[in-house]
């Protein structure tokens, strides 16, 4: 029997208006467990790709499934419960400039929902998984540029998500930096988390080796399995 998909785009389009297309006949399937990098030029398709497995964008043809379940079909109200299964990190750090890298993370699960026990338990816990714990009481502008970004990743662990969505995520650093960055990302995959990277960064790539979806102009011209 062949294993479906955990996330599948099936001719899907993005038209932001008539003149302007995001993706045109994407055609990609990507299984739970995989760690993929999505690569391009600038306004390739890369971010538009991965905001439409969070709704951030939504398909104007085609299909987008994640875990058997159309994305299309949701209503505005399934949207938050999508989005607590998956962990987004966002170009920029949107980080909370007047609160602690502890109280970043304490802020975002009360923002869920979770009780201040779960909260006191957890946040030590989630910094030390991206190698920050002993940087807690210190805020974003005391923090380098990569140890925000492992604030960014650890913001978007906080559900335990079984996919992690990360856009540019080395953009912004320089490369000793961006390699820490792409080895939590790499050792979170390691334990089972799927993993989609968009990037322009050709060195993370070749460092560490993983499937390479290439987009151009809106369409899948390169899909190449490790070393392959």
């Amino acid at each position: 029997m062949t294993q479906r998909p955990y996330i599948e785009y099936s001719n899907v389009e993005v038209a932001f208006n008539r003149l302007v297309s995001g993706l045109k006949g994407v055609n990609l399937r990507i299984n739970r467990g995989e760690f993929v990098y999505v690569v391009g030029q600038t306004g390739s398709g890369k971010s538009t790709l991965l905001k439409l497995l969070s709704h951030q964008v939504v398909a104007t043809g085609g299909a987008v499934t994640f875990d058997g379940q159309n994305l299309g079909a949701l209503s505005i109200g399934d949207i938050p419960a999508l989005r607590r299964r998956m962990g987004i990190v966002p170009q920029d750090f949107g980080l909370l400039p007047r609160k602690s890298a502890w109280e970043n993370i304490a802020y975002a699960m009360r923002a869920i929902g979770k009780s201040r026990g779960e909260v006191r338990r957890s946040v030590g816990k989630i910094l030390e998984s991206v190698s920050i714990g002993h940087r807690a009481d210190a805020f974003p502008e005391q923090l380098s540029g990569g140890e925000q970004q492992r604030l960014a990743i650890a913001r978007a662990l906080i559900n335990s998500p079984e996919l992690i969505v990360a856009d540019e995520p080395t953009g912004n650093l320089d490369p000793e930096t961006s390699i820490g960055v792409i080895q939590v990302l790499a050792d979170l995959n390691q334990k089972g988390v799927t993993i989609l990277v968009a990037t322009h960064d050709a060195a993370i790539v070749s460092m560490f080796p993983a499937r390479v979806v290439r987009l151009e102009n809106g369409r899948i011209v390169e899909d190449s399995a490790p070393n392959a």
